[in-house]
């Protein structure tokens, strides 16, 4: 009876992953960005990337499916970039010497965060998605930072107390000896 009772248990086991769904079934987003379409134009693996939390740059890629060049408008937190991409091609869009790049200036993204842009075209209605915002701290992402923007500080003149020294010379001229052009060329200056 116990060699029964066994079979039956073990056939019962091993039914439960014939009815479990295969994992293979599943589809997994398995990059860092998010995906989003409108129209012709497909938005692939979208993200920013950011490390002070004031300029962002777009990670992504976009695909035109169809035949005519679109000029596609990324907006995020008001500022808008326009990126054209040809008929029936893809555009990337990374900062590693062989693909434009599109920064945005003085938005909101903070590393960590989720940003609302937007991707639009003129002749179809746009669409939006939740962009994660990354730092350049992994190691994958570590050269796509955006260069900060140049401020400059205005600086008082020094006043150091050194008086001129009188032995300043004239612009276009060198300091020392001079040769009277009428006596001739040496050479030598």
């Amino acid at each position: 009876m116990s060699v029964a009772v066994a079979a039956t248990i073990a056939l019962g086991a091993t039914g439960c992953e014939f009815l479990s769904p295969s994992r293979t079934q599943e589809i997994r987003q398995i990059t860092d960005g998010v995906d989003v379409s409108t129209g012709t134009i497909d938005v692939r693996n979208a993200l920013l990337i950011s490390d002070s939390g004031k300029d962002a740059r777009f990670i992504g890629t976009l695909v035109n499916t169809g035949n005519e060049e679109r000029t596609v408008t990324l907006e995020v937190d008001g500022v808008d970039q326009t990126v054209v991409v040809p008929a029936n091609d893809t555009t990337v869009l990374a900062d590693d010497g062989q693909h434009d790049t599109v920064d945005f200036d003085d938005v909101s993204a903070k590393p960590g965060s989720l940003v609302k842009m937007y991707f639009s075209y003129d002749g179809a209605e746009g669409a939006s998605a939740t962009v994660p915002v990354l730092t350049s701290a992994q190691e994958q992402y570590e050269t796509l930072a955006p260069t900060p923007t140049p401020t400059s500080t205005p600086t008082a003149p020094s006043n150091s107390g050194t008086q001129p020294t009188g032995d300043a010379t004239a612009p276009g001229t060198q300091s020392g000896s001079q040769s009277d052009s009428s006596e001739g060329d040496s050479g030598t200056n």
